[in-house]
């Protein structure tokens, strides 16, 4: 028996569409044991965990899988991601590790689609990832320890097809560049610590604008958020959950967010979390 304890993640970061994530101090645990012979489960920790070992013809090794959840599903805040790095973690560990880090990371991308969510999952901090010839390159940042986050997360679900429907798929040139600036002037101020100009660097003009037309009073949160004091704001990953970035000893931002809250119809409730900086761990 064994535990895989992933991060909760939050990708994009406004400008930083499809590349930028972070990972959170909010935890899926997943615990392994041996199961009867011919057990067969059938979600995506399973799913994940059995491609392991089709991908090297191995015979599988069944497993019962009991989740510890505290990553809301379809909120934005990369469950899907947990469950599929736990299940090839799991595996990979199972065979002996034949996988290395970089593997693991190819493999789950492969199973997700896109790099981002995985890569903060099992690297934390933030990363940075693009996909060269099928591979994953990935960069991970560790910030200037000058700001903790506020995740204003509702009661309602938006899954990641639909919120990606409503994107356009071409843009214009002034989209791109004003994109590519932003994602640029986040990353160098998230590493030199200007807080200052998070708000400008998280603007978006690709996903957000169009996104945000499916989750119900997000321009009047966004709005809040900031006139409390917010340095940024953007939705985390495809939303719902809205992300706030707000500085470290800001203690009196939450308060009053949760009494504007309470006349917001969704049932948005807010948590405060730090960026987990050491991603997935194996638990023996």
């Amino acid at each position: 028996m064994f535990s895989i304890r992933v991060p909760a993640t939050s990708a994009n970061l406004g400008a930083g569409f499809d590349c930028l994530a972070l990972a959170i101090d909010m935890y899926n645990t997943f615990t392994f044991t041996e199961a009867p012979r011919g057990f067969r489960g059938d979600n995506l920790i399973y799913r994940s965990y059995y491609a392991v070992f089709e991908h090297f013809g191995a015979e599988i090794i069944d497993i019962k899988i009991d989740v510890d959840s505290n990553i809301p599903i379809s909120r934005g805040l990369g469950s899907s991601a947990s469950c599929i790095v736990a299940g090839v973690l799991a595996a990979n560990k199972i065979l002996n590790f034949p996988l290395s880090d970089g593997e693991v990371l190819n493999f789950a991308n492969v199973i997700e689609g896109h790099p981002d969510n995985v890569s903060a999952a099992l690297n934390g901090g933030i990363t940075v990832s693009t996909t060269e010839s099928g591979k994953v390159l990935t960069n991970k940042i560790i910030p200037a320890d000058l700001f903790k986050l506020v995740a204003l997360i509702p009661d309602f679900e938006l899954s990641t097809k639909e919120s990606r429907s409503v994107i356009p798929r071409e843009i214009s040139l002034d989209e791109a560049v004003f994109n590519i600036q932003r994602t640029a002037l986040l990353l160098s101020s998230l590493i030199n610590g200007n807080l200052d100009f998070l708000k400008f660097a998280t603007e978006d003009k690709i996903h957000q604008p169009y996104r945000m037309k499916l989750i119900e009073n997000s321009d009047e949160i966004f709005h809040i958020a900031y006139e409390l004091g917010a340095l940024a704001v953007f939705l985390s990953g495809a939303g719902p959950t809205i992300m706030c970035i707000i500085k470290k000893d800001d203690d009196e931002f939450k308060p009053k967010l949760d009494d504007k809250l309470l006349n917001i119809s969704g049932g948005w409730k807010s948590f405060e979390h730090k960026i987990e900086n050491y991603g997935a761990k194996i638990i023996n």
